[in-house]
């Protein structure tokens, strides 16, 4: 069984939804929509959930139910929280000997989802901002096949020793940067040809680039041509493209209503992992990877309803998408 580390948050959600969220375009917001309620009014919610999230622990658990033997590397706080998140990641049969106690509070994020599946996300980091080399077990790193890193809250010294040390002991990389990596360019594009996998969305690879909407396959061809064996570049509702080597596929998304879109991108990435260890064929790998993020969303929380494997082969043999194949 392939072993792999994942490295990134830990974090409380605290998940509401409800139909009376409103869901309005203004100008006064940045990307010009906003979800929102008559100030000092009160509604009503059809569903409240508090659940674990973070991109480190959504990804253990969708690899571990794809079968592949995973274990999340965080920080959580010395507070009832930090406590609670041990409790439901074991709970979950995750080994957690990789979550560090820190003193302080731990991550919350309050995730309001509105009547289409589409959410508003108010966080409050605590230590999770804090996670430093001294956090990570070097020697555990070592013996794994595979370390995944998601968002490291812009600790781009951190993802360095990460992924430089990955790279020299043979572990392979991949990589779902944040926002505030992204930004850090010099040092991302100096790490980029020690990464096996990355992922990311059709807007970052825009921003990274300064490239055009529709533009995906190029944009993919320029960080292959940085050295990344394979690259990622999903578009929500309307699919995701998978290029390395000479190939590139694109994908439209399985149909699917969606309940609440968060964790969609760490389902995703699971799939997409557990698909690469398991030395699938390219087209498998990228269906993987969407079928997990269209399952997830159909439920409140970004862990619900992670594929496990019966359930990937049956979803797999029971829905097409559509792919179209190109050469780079």
């Amino acid at each position: 069984m392939k072993r792999v580390i994942t490295i990134g948050s830990a974090v409380v959600d605290v998940l509401v939804r409800s139909s009376s969220f409103r869901v309005m375009k203004s100008h006064m917001v940045e990307g010009g929509v906003a979800m929102c309620e008559v100030y000092g009014g009160k509604l009503g919610a059809e569903e409240i959930a508090t659940e674990v999230g973070g991109g480190g622990t959504n990804v253990a658990l969708g690899l571990k139910r794809l079968g592949v033997l995973a274990r999340p590397f965080s920080v959580v706080g010395d507070d009832d929280w930090g406590e609670w998140i041990g409790k439901n990641l074991k709970r979950e049969g995750l080994e957690v000997e990789g979550i560090k106690e820190m003193v302080g509070n731990t991550a919350v994020s309050v995730i309001l989802v509105a009547s289409d599946g589409g959410r508003s996300i108010i966080t409050q980091r605590g230590v999770g901002a804090k996670m430093g080399a001294k956090d990570i077990d070097w020697k555990m790193l070592e013996k794994a096949d595979w370390v995944q890193v998601s968002s490291l809250a812009g600790n781009v010294n951190l993802l360095e020793d990460i992924v430089i040390y990955a790279h020299k002991k043979g572990v392979k990389v991949g990589l779902n940067p944040g926002k505030k990596e992204l930004e850090e360019k010099k040092t991302l594009f100096s790490l980029l040809p020690k990464i096996e996998y990355l992922n990311l969305n059709h807007l970052e690879a825009v921003q990274f680039f300064k490239g055009r909407y529709g533009e995906d396959k190029q944009m993919a061809k320029r960080f292959l041509d940085e050295g990344v064996k394979k690259v990622t570049i999903t578009d929500g509702t309307r699919g995701a493209g998978l290029a390395g080597g000479e190939t590139w596929m694109k994908a439209e998304a399985y149909k699917t209503k969606s309940v609440d879109d968060t964790g969609a991108g760490d389902a995703f990435t699971a799939g997409v992992v557990a698909g690469f260890l398991a030395e699938k064929p390219m087209e498998e790998v990228l269906k993987m990877g969407l079928a997990n993020g269209a399952s997830v969303v159909t439920g409140l929380g970004a862990k619900k309803c992670l594929l496990r494997s019966e359930g990937m082969n049956k979803w797999l043999k029971r829905k097409k998408v559509k792919i179209v194949e190109e050469k780079m």
